[in-house]
């Protein structure tokens, strides 16, 4: 019987290098039109204890999100353990910003992984990354809620602020109301799927076996549509997303703490609304370093942050949640990839 496979994307260690190197060059002729000695006194101010909280709450949220996919992929009969879920979600972090393709880079490593560990077939690997994408854009959109309501009625923050992450979330909205349609209607994406095939064999002169597509496409939908009547599994994995997206906003709040500096964690809702908004462009800069930076910065100075210090929390936090994640979501793929091989390995030696 004929497998599916899906192959996991290989990031080009030269291009993400030199991709790296731009967005830090831009980044840092910035920080010379802030001020160098501003910035170093406010880092000067950080208390490393508090601070040093700030990595345990990213791999908190790390585990929150990883344990509100587990438990969805449950009820696809994906049988992968906590430490797994945990891995993987690292692993999607890495490839996410290593390959800025709109999350599809880390979304595909979650379906490889999750394929390779619990063998459940593409069709129900891809559903329970689907279904986990609608549940966590749920804490997402009741964040940005919260902190829009916050920044118009407690805060002078200026009119474009306002507006940008207003216009930011009905995008989002947008999106997702589409993704929702597509993951829940057959025939759009069946029709998505048929135009990709006709595009490939008309551009690229392959044939494509459209039958194992469209066949795959309706099990996903199958099963998409299953889930819909596990109530209690949607409920479990939102509170789980709830957690992890609360983690992720207390690193800025911690950060700002650890120099004393109190910002409501309603406006750093908003502000991280617009950072999640930009990382998942399919933007050219790894981890949208330089322009992410420069926006937080911009959006922290906009509600009376001090811009030094908004510079400062941008740092800190950055190296938290991009380099510090980043760098353990390498080593997880690593350690992946290599049990995954020996896997292969001694299966090989010990045929079923």
């Amino acid at each position: 019987m004929h497998r599916e496979r899906i192959e996991l994307p290989t990031p080009n260690a030269r291009k993400s290098i030199t991709l790296v190197a731009v967005g830090t060059s831009l980044y840092l002729m910035y920080l010379y039109h802030v001020g160098f000695s501003e910035i170093a006194e406010s880092m000067r101010s950080v208390d490393i204890r508090i601070f040093s909280l700030g990595f345990v709450l990213a791999l908190l949220g790390v585990l929150f999100d990883g344990l509100a996919w587990r438990r969805v992929a449950q009820k696809f009969d994906c049988s992968i353990s906590i430490a797994d879920a945990f891995l993987i979600y690292l692993s999607c972090i890495f490839l996410n910003n290593l390959i800025p393709s709109g999350s599809f880079s880390g979304e595909t490593a979650r379906i490889y992984f999750l394929e390779k560990i619990a063998s459940p077939g593409i069709d129900r690997a891809s559903a329970t990354v689907a279904a986990s994408r609608i549940i966590t854009s749920i804490p997402f959109f009741l964040g940005v809620a919260v902190g829009m309501g916050y920044l118009v009625m407690e805060t002078n923050a200026p009119g474009w602020a306002i507006a940008t992450c207003s216009g930011i979330a009905v995008v989002l909205l947008g999106i997702n109301a589409i993704f929702v349609g597509i993951c829940f209607s057959s025939g759009w994406l069946e029709g998505i799927v048929s135009g990709l095939i006709e595009f490939v064999e008309k551009v690229f002169h392959r044939n494509v076996n459209r039958n194992l597509c469209i066949g795959i496409v309706r099990r996903f939908h199958s099963a998409m549509s299953g889930f819909t009547e596990h109530r209690r599994t949607i409920l479990v994995s939102t509170i789980w997303s709830l957690a992890a997206w609360l983690c992720m906003n207390l690193v800025a709040f911690v950060t700002f703490r650890s120099m004393g500096i109190e910002v409501p964690m309603w406006a750093i809702f908003a502000v991280y609304a617009v950072m999640i908004f930009i990382q998942m462009l399919p933007l050219v800069l790894p981890g949208g370093i330089g322009l992410v930076d420069i926006v937080m910065i911009t959006l922290f100075s906009a509600i009376g942050v001090p811009t030094s210090y908004a510079v400062a929390a941008t740092i800190l936090s950055r190296l938290i949640q991009l380099w510090f994640l980043t760098i353990a979501g390498g080593a997880a793929t690593g350690y992946l990839l290599k049990r995954i091989d020996e896997n292969r390995k001694s299966s090989m030696c010990h045929p079923a």
